[in-house]
């Protein structure tokens, strides 16, 4: 499961909104595999993933995200996660929301680290008692 920036950039008019969301592809650009001609006017490009351990943990990620950066714009058609769509306001904004994702990223990352050491502590111990037995 991950969770995810994408930028959608106009192939024309060349103007750009970011999309956050979450999935069950390892690979993001998986996830707009499907029915990719509603996103055929947009160049996508992946600017941010996290794993996570559980559906819920994505989710959580991007209605967090969807809270601080509310839909703000409107498009002439219609696709799939629309209503996770902004566009920031310049380049600084822009550069702000990927820190705030690459910081978030740094702590999730951490937690399923040290998670994970835990877990491998606990199988080693009990592998340890029973070899002892």
């Amino acid at each position: 499961m991950k969770s995810y920036i994408v930028e959608f950039t106009h192939r024309v008019s060349g103007k750009s909104f970011l999309k956050f969301g979450h999935t069950k592809y390892s690979d993001v650009m998986k996830r707009f595999e499907f029915n990719p001609e509603q996103y055929q006017d947009y160049v996508i490009q992946v600017l941010a993933s996290m794993k996570h351990n559980t559906l819920e943990e994505a989710e959580s990620i991007e209605s967090e995200f969807l809270y601080k950066y509310p839909k703000n714009l409107s498009l002439p058609r219609y696709f799939s996660g629309i209503t996770e769509i902004y566009k920031p306001e310049d380049n600084q904004e822009r550069a702000k929301i990927l820190r705030e994702f690459y910081t978030l990223r740094k702590n999730v990352e951490r937690k399923m680290v040290t998670s994970t050491d835990i877990n491998d502590a606990t199988q080693k111990r009990f592998f340890n008692e029973a070899n002892a037995r």
